[in-house]
Formats: C-alpha cells, structure tokens, sequence
C-alpha cells in the first residue's frame, strides 16, 4: 500500500498575488497561522481564572486585544471570539484551553482549515475593498477594530493591526469567488 503524505494548501495556492503587486494594491496570502474559535461568555463563572491561565483577555466589542505573535483575539460576537495564533503554537495553545476551560460553558475549535488570511496594503487598498465591501472601510477602520461584514458576496472579517495595512479572513468555500473579485476591482491600479 502506497504512503500517504498530507500536502497543506490554502484555498487561493494556485492564484499569482504578483498580479496584484503595485505601490497602490497589493495583497500576499498569510500561511503560517491557525486559527481557534472560543465561545465562552466572559461573565460566567471560572471563565475568567480560565482565561487568565491562558494569558488572554477578551476584547470590547468590534476590537481585538493581543498581537499575531503569541496569539490576536478578535471579537466576532457577544460571546464568540476568533483567534489568529502562529501555526507552530496553535495544537498547545487548544490543549491548554481545553484544559483551563474544563468545567466552564465554553468551546474551544480549531477552524485553521476554515480561512484564507490574506494581507492587504498598497496607497488604494480601502478604494479597491470599497467597490466589494458593504461596510465603509475607508476611515472607518482605525488600528485594532474588527469588522465581519460581506465583500464581494463572500463573508469576510477585516482588520487593522498596523497602519499602513489590513488583515483579512475569507471563508475557504469562498475565497476563490473573493480573489476574483478583487482582481477584477483592482485592474485600474495594475
């Protein structure tokens, strides 16, 4: 019987993000992340302590707290919170919440198969996303603000950790339909 060996590969790793290489878009795929959903509600009881152990804090609404380094909690909803961590450290990292998290109404899963990561910067970069996004990113995205909204019929989570740039997440299934979109959006800046 022949050995099978796993290959790891993103939605978009056929796609050429040189073409949308220019000072005013560009845009690289991120691969080296995992990502974990955490549901818990911080109010209740043991989740704090629990949180502590993990060295995390959940963040304010429309905010994340963290950094891309060790591991960015990003507020997805009322008691849903996304957590981008690099790859290398996310099997521990769901161990140990597994285990601070025992006995608390909280779930803990790896959706690292679930995204496209992709990083966006360039002088045009909000003008290219305005033509697909249904919230105005333009101004509207200051440093450590978390939108989920839909661009280009796909659903897409944007933010800013630094200034010159966005982060975005699109959902595997769709990342395909987004990518076309957003060479289509950006043929004026090429």
């Amino acid at each position: 019987m022949a050995k099978f060996e796993p290959q790891f590969a993103t939605a978009l790793e056929q796609q050429d993000f040189n073409r949308l290489n220019s000072a005013a878009f560009k845009v690289q795929e991120l691969r080296d992340y995992g990502y974990v959903v955490l549901r818990v509600d911080a109010n209740t009881e043991g989740a704090a302590h629990a949180l502590a152990k993990l060295d995390i804090s959940v963040p304010e609404p429309l905010t994340m707290t963290g950094s891309l380094d060790s591991h960015l909690v990003k507020w997805i909803g009322p008691s849903e919170y996304g957590i981008t961590l690099p790859l290398a450290q996310k099997d521990a990292f769901i161990k140990a919440a597994k285990e601070a998290l025992q006995g608390v109404f909280a779930a803990v899963v790896d959706n690292s198969g679930g995204y496209s990561f992709l990083h966006i910067s360039g002088t045009q970069r909000y003008e290219v996303l305005s033509k697909l996004a249904l919230y105005d990113l333009r101004g509207q995205l200051p440093l450590g603000k978390v939108v989920s909204t839909i661009a280009a019929k796909s659903g897409v989570i944007v933010y800013r950790v630094e200034e010159e740039s966005l982060r975005l997440m699109v959902r595997w299934s769709f990342a395909q339909h987004f990518w076309n979109a957003l060479v289509k959006a950006s043929e004026e800046y090429r």
